[in-house]
C-alpha cells in the first residue's frame, strides 16, 4: 500500500519546543513501522512562516521577518539529524513552490464561487491566528492561549464554509475522513451540527505589515495564514504544476494521514476538507489528533516561556531515549506530562534493567558457549501472538501500548532464562537450542523497537548478527555471539 503522511507545520516565531518533537517522532515512528511491513511511504514536515505571530516576534527582536524565519526554520530542520527523522521533504511556506500552489488553490476555490468580500468585525487571537465568537471565550480570554483577543474591524475575503455543512456531516459521520481518537471526532461532529459559518480567508496588507502571500488580483490583502498553511500538504508535492509527485502521493495514495495536535483539529477536520471539496481535490483519509505535552500540567508553548528546547535536551540525554520516553510514556490521544525525573525512571526500568540487561545476558551466555548457535523459533506461539498484537496497536496509533508489548516480551525472555537455567546446561545439546530461541525472540523485540529507536535497534541486530529484517530469514542461521559494552548504563 501507498501512504502519504504529514505533520502540522509549526510557526517559527521561536525555536522548536519538545511538544512538536512528540508529533514529529510519532509520525516518524509510524512511517518506519509501515516501511518495516513493506509498505510504500512518503512523508513531509516543514515550517509555517507567513503568520502575524512571526511579524510580532521579529519586531520585538528588532530584526526583519525574513531574518527571523530563516534563522528559526534552520532550528526546525536540525531536528532531523538529532532525532533521527526520516522525512522525505521539508517545506517552508515562504518558498516559491508553495506560493504558486496557494494562489492556484485560491483561484480554484474562487472559480467555484466560494469566495466573496465583505466588511467584518471580530475578536482575533494572534496566538491562534483565528477569530472567536464571544461565547467561545473563557472569562473573556482565548481558551487556548488564555489571552484577551483584540477587536479587529476590516474588509476581508470570506470562504463559503456554510455551503459545505451537509457534505462535511456526511463525510465525517460515514468515516470517509476518519478522525482519531473518537473523542475528537465527536467534538467535530458537535461543532458542525451547531451550524457552520463562513470564515475570513484574508487579512489587510496593512495589518499583516506587508508579510504574507498577496490575494490574487488584490494587492491590498494577504491570504489568511491558515488558508495558506493548510495548502502545504499539497504544495510540497507540486500541486501548482500538477506534478507526478502530486498525482502519485495525493491523488493515488491508499492512505493520506495528517498528524496534528488537538488545538488545531477544527482547521484540519472542517476548514481543510471544505477547501478541498470546493477546489475539487481529493480529501485526506485520516486525521490523527494527539494531546499536548505538558510540564506540571501546563501546556508547553513557545510563547509561555516554559518551553523545553529539544536540541538542548538531546545534549543531556540520548535522543533515542527521548524518542522512547515520548512514545512509551505518553498516551497518544491524551495530554502527557514530561519531567527529567520521569524520563530517568523510565530509562532505568525499561531500558537499563529491561532491554539492555536482556541483551547483555544473551550475549554473555553466547560467549560462554563459544560455539555456533542455530537461530530457532521453537514453541513461539506467544511470540507470534505478540507480534500480531503489536502490529494492530501500531496501525491504530496506540504507540505506548505497542511498546508495552515489546516490554512484555523482554519479561517473557527473562522468565524463560530463569526457568530454563541455561548456565547449568553448557555441556548439553539443549544449551544452544535455548540460546537460539532467545536470539530469535530478542530479534522480534528489536524489530518492534526499530521504528521507535532506529539506531539502537540496528545496533542490537548487528550484535545478534541478524542483518535481515525478516524473521523468516533468521531461522537456521548459524551465529556466534560475543558480549559488548552495556547499551544503557544505569543513570
Amino acid at each position: 500500500m501507498r501512504y502519504y503522511l504529514t505533520t502540522a507545520i509549526p510557526y517559527v516565531n521561536a525555536k522548536p519546543h519538545l511538544g512538536f518533537v512528540l508529533e514529529i517522532v510519532q509520525t516518524d515512528t509510524y512511517a518506519r513501522f509501515l516501511k518495516l511491513l513493506g509498505e510504500e511511504v512518503y512523508w513531509i514536515t516543514g515550517t509555517d512562516e507567513n503568520s502575524l505571530k512571526n511579524v510580532i516576534a521579529a519586531r520585538k527582536l528588532n530584526i526583519s521577518v525574513q531574518e527571523l524565519v530563516d534563522k528559526n526554520s534552520i532550528a526546525f530542520r536540525n531536528l532531523r539529524e538529532v532525532f533521527h527523522l526520516s522525512y522525505n521533504d521539508f517545506i517552508r511556506t515562504t518558498e516559491e513552490r508553495h506560493r504558486r500552489g496557494v494562489k492556484k488553490l485560491w483561484e480554484a476555490v474562487a472559480t467555484r464561487g466560494d469566495i466573496y468580500k465583505k466588511d467584518y468585525q471580530g475578536l482575533y487571537c494572534v496566538g491562534c491566528e483565528a477569530f472567536y465568537k464571544p461565547e467561545e471565550l473563557v472569562n473573556g480570554l482565548c481558551p487556548e492561549h488564555k489571552t484577551k483577543p483584540e477587536l479587529v474591524k476590516e474588509e476581508n475575503y470570506f470562504f463559503k464554509l456554510s455551503r459545505y455543512q451537509k457534505k462535511l456531516e456526511e463525510i465525517i459521520e460515514k468515516g470517509e475522513v476518519e478522525i482519531i481518537p473518537a473523542s475528537r471526532r465527536n467534538e467535530i461532529v458537535s461543532f458542525i451540527h451547531q451550524g457552520l459559518e463562513d470564515f475570513s480567508i484574508s487579512r489587510s496588507m496593512k495589518r499583516a505589515s506587508g508579510w504574507g502571500i498577496p490575494v490574487p488580483g488584490d494587492s491590498s490583502q494577504v491570504i489568511y495564514v491558515w488558508f495558506d498553511a493548510l495548502a502545504n500538504y499539497i504544495t510540497a508535492l507540486g500541486y501548482a504544476e500538477n506534478s507526478d509527485l502530486f498525482r502519485k502521493w495525493w491523488e493515488k495514495s491508499d492512505k493520506i494521514i495528517h498528524f496534528i495536535g488537538k488545538g488545531i483539529t477544527r482547521f484540519h477536520a472542517v476548514y481543510w476538507p471544505a477547501m478541498l471539496l470546493s477546489a475539487g481535490i481529493r480529501l485526506p483519509s485520516t486525521i490523527f489528533v494527539h494531546g499536548y505535552l505538558t510540564i506540571n500540567g501546563q501546556k508547553i508553548s513557545k510563547s509561555s516561556g516554559g518551553a523545553i528546547d529539544p536540541l538542548e535536551l538531546a545534549k543531556e540525554y540520548d535522543p533515542e531515549v527521548i524518542r522512547y520516553f515520548l512514545l512509551r510514556e505518553i498516551s497518544p490521544g491524551e495530554d502527557g506530562d514530561f519531567s527529567k525525573q520521569r524520563l530517568q525512571e523510565r530509562y532505568n526500568s525499561d531500558l537499563a534493567q529491561g532491554l539492555g540487561n536482556l541483551v547483555s545476558r544473551i550475549l554473555s551466555l553466547g560467549e560462554q558457549y563459544g560455539g555456533q548457535i542455530i537461530v530457532n523459533n521453537r514453541d513461539s506461539s506467544f511470540v507470534a501472538q505478540s507480534w500480531d498484537k503489536y502490529k494492530q496497536l501500531m496501525m491504530s496509533f496506540r504507540f505506548n501500548e505497542a511498546v508495552a508489548v515489546a516490554n512484555e516480551l523482554v519479561a517473557y525472555c527473562d522468565k524463560y532464562i530463569s526457568e530454563s537455567r541455561p548456565w547449568e546446561k553448557k555441556d548439553t545439546e539443549e544449551f544452544p537450542v535455548i540460546l537460539g530461541r532467545l536470539v530469535y525472540i530478542l530479534g522480534i523485540i528489536t524489530l518492534m523497537l526499530l521504528p521507535v529507536m532506529p539506531h539502537t535497534a540496528e545496533k542490537i541486530l548487528r550484535l545478534l548478527q541478524l542483518e535481515e529484517r525478516s524473521p523468516e530469514r533468521w531461522l537456521n542461521q548459524k551465529i556466534a555471539l560475543k558480549r559488548s559494552a552495556p547499551l544503557f548504563p544505569k543513570i
